[in-house]
């Protein structure tokens, strides 16, 4: 008896502490009690818990664009490639091209067919491959075999082997040289196929944000909605015209007579 009593003052203690509040009396620990499980806290909550949770408020818009006039959609991604200024789109190496390190070699130029079909580049693999094209390429732009550092030969590795990565430092080369020497620059423009356009003084490249370009559409639709009110209003007011210069022709003409019998005047 004494430890029902015990029980019964622990449990008050608690519901005071916690202010008898369902929500939070589910967070207690399991107690167990042996006999006297009809003091377990779980008889003290009410069953149906969901009734006493806070209910949220239900959204107004489902779509954090709903409650605007005009529709938004998300502009396509950037494509580096069609933004390069390459006119080239894909490099293609003859399957006949020798692998790299046998193009210079006498024994295969007199060899069988099928072993230069096998040291060519139709059986080699794609670093090789991409070797023998970036060997191609080189030829085509090196003053010398062994021109490697000017800024012709550095522009040829950024446009066709590192393209999607230093495009942005391949162009701002193509600048240096365009101002160091402009011939060699519309030569090396037309031996690549590349079209570049200089960027203007002060532009700014802003990164895109979906809340400035929904502020951005929002400014544009206000100012439309101002030029078709005005427009509006000014054909409204262009069909009130031949009316209202008919109506001041006789208020003219009724003030005439009226300063005329004013003024006895015949």
């Amino acid at each position: 008896m004494n430890n029902l009593r015990l029980l019964g003052s622990n449990l008050r203690i608690l519901v005071i502490k916690y202010d008898a509040s369902s929500i939070k009396l589910q967070t207690l620990p399991h107690m167990y009690f042996g006999v006297a499980s009809q003091f377990h806290t779980s008889n003290i909550c009410s069953e149906n818990t969901e009734t006493n949770l806070p209910q949220q408020p239900e959204k107004k818009y489902k779509k954090p664009v709903d409650y605007l006039p005009f529709q938004w959609h998300r502009r396509p991604m950037f494509n580096i490639f069609e933004q390069s200024g390459d006119k080239v789109k894909e490099n293609i190496i003859d399957p006949s091209t020798p692998k790299p390190d046998f193009e210079l070699s006498d024994e295969l130029k007199d060899a069988d067919e099928r072993v230069k079909q096998y040291f060519s580049c139709q059986t080699a693999s794609r670093s090789e491959a991409k070797e023998a094209l970036r060997r191609q390429v080189l030829k085509r732009i090196q003053r010398h075999p062994n021109d490697f550092s000017s800024l012709e030969v550095k522009e040829v590795v950024y446009s066709r082997i590192l393209l999607p990565i230093l495009i942005n430092r391949r162009n701002s080369m193509l600048n240096d040289l365009r101002k160091m020497d402009y011939e060699r620059y519309c030569w090396l423009l037309e031996e690549l196929d590349l079209y570049l356009k200089p960027t203007p003084l002060g532009a700014k490249n802003e990164k895109y944000c979906k809340k400035w370009d929904l502020r951005r559409l929002t400014k544009e639709y206000c100012k439309k909605m101002v030029v078709d009110k005005k427009a509006a209003y000014h054909e409204e007011l262009k069909k009130q015209q031949a009316e209202f210069l008919e109506e001041k022709k006789q208020i003219l003409a009724w003030i005439e007579e009226e300063e005329k019998k004013a003024l006895n005047v015949k």
